[in-house]
């Protein structure tokens, strides 16, 4: 489930701009339906959309998904300067295009040293805050563990903003 917060760039700005559903909003309804039908054990949930961080990671599981994955934050951790030119083959740095000249500039070796750090320390830092939390494991997690503060300053907890609730058929 890749969430509608926008892309690569390779997207039509109406499409990044105004269609789809937050990851969020989706996840959080697409988790109650299948619990509801009693389908979420057959079903997994694998979530995407502007999860660059270990809490973006833990707080996608606490809301339901099973898995997640990042393909913004691995393109910037190889040199991805968003220059949202993904779609034309002209891509500046070499990393969405077929144009040998421009694909010159990927160091390989270097670039996987770059990814292969930054997913660890992104997994290191989902380790600590799931241990902070009180669990041995991210299926521990969920809706109420994770808060958020609203505009009043209040906190509340994902589950009070995003209660599970029942489906009627």
């Amino acid at each position: 489930m890749d969430g509608a917060e926008g892309g690569t760039g390779a997207a039509p700005l109406e499409f990044s701009d105004s269609i789809g559903t937050p990851l969020v909003e989706g996840l959080t309804n697409s988790y109650n339906i299948l619990k509801e039908y009693g389908l979420k054990d057959e079903i997994k949930i694998i979530a995407a959309g502007k999860l660059f961080t270990g809490f973006d990671i833990v707080k996608a599981i606490a809301l339901g998904a099973d898995a997640c994955y990042g393909a913004r934050s691995m393109m910037l951790a190889i040199g991805c300067i968003q220059a949202l030119t993904c779609n034309s083959n002209k891509c500046p740095v070499g990393i969405t295009t077929q144009n040998p000249d421009l694909v010159k500039g990927i160091n390989v070796e270097q670039k996987a040293k770059r990814v292969a750090n930054f997913h660890h320390a992104t997994l290191e830092a989902v380790r600590e805050i799931v241990a902070a939390a009180g669990y041995d494991c991210v299926t521990g997690l969920k809706r109420k563990d994770i808060f958020k503060r609203d505009s009043n300053h209040g906190v509340h907890s994902y589950e009070d903003i995003y209660p599970t609730y029942k489906v009627e058929v």
